[in-house]
């Protein structure tokens, strides 16, 4: 029996979850009672198919902690994952992930100095049939 590939979202979703954290799209975690855990990343989520166009995401990671070193080892990463180009298959095809510019950026949290947040950027182009 052939494994089922993943959908475009699912296959997101499968990409930012497997740097060891919980991974969240961003407008679900509004939906909760509570705010998760921390650490977790949040990312955006648009998807579009095969028309040669880039499309412009970011995600966070979320952190709490007097140091920045965690949080940025791990935007370290996902950055060295990315490396180049990193390509994930879904069903129709896959996905092209690059780095944005700049990729990251280090912000803080109004309602608490311990949160640190890492703002990162990426373009991604859909090869997909849909």
């Amino acid at each position: 029996m052939e494994s089922e590939l993943m959908t475009k979202a699912s296959a997101l979703y499968s990409f930012f979850s497997s740097f060891g954290l919980k991974a969240y799209e961003e407008n679900s975690v509004y939906a909760m009672g509570n705010a998760p855990k921390l650490p977790y990343i949040t990312y955006e989520m648009s998807l579009d198919s095969f028309e040669g166009n880039d499309v412009s995401l970011s995600f966070s990671l979320w952190s709490r902690s007097s140091s920045w070193e965690a949080a940025n080892a791990k935007a370290d990463e996902i950055s060295k994952t990315i490396g180049r180009g990193k390509v994930i298959e879904c069903d129709g095809g896959y996905i092209l992930i690059h780095r944005g510019h700049p990729f990251s950026e280090n912000l803080g949290d109004s309602t608490d100095d311990m949160i640190k947040r890492i703002l990162c950027k990426i373009t991604v182009r859909f090869y997909t049939n849909d």
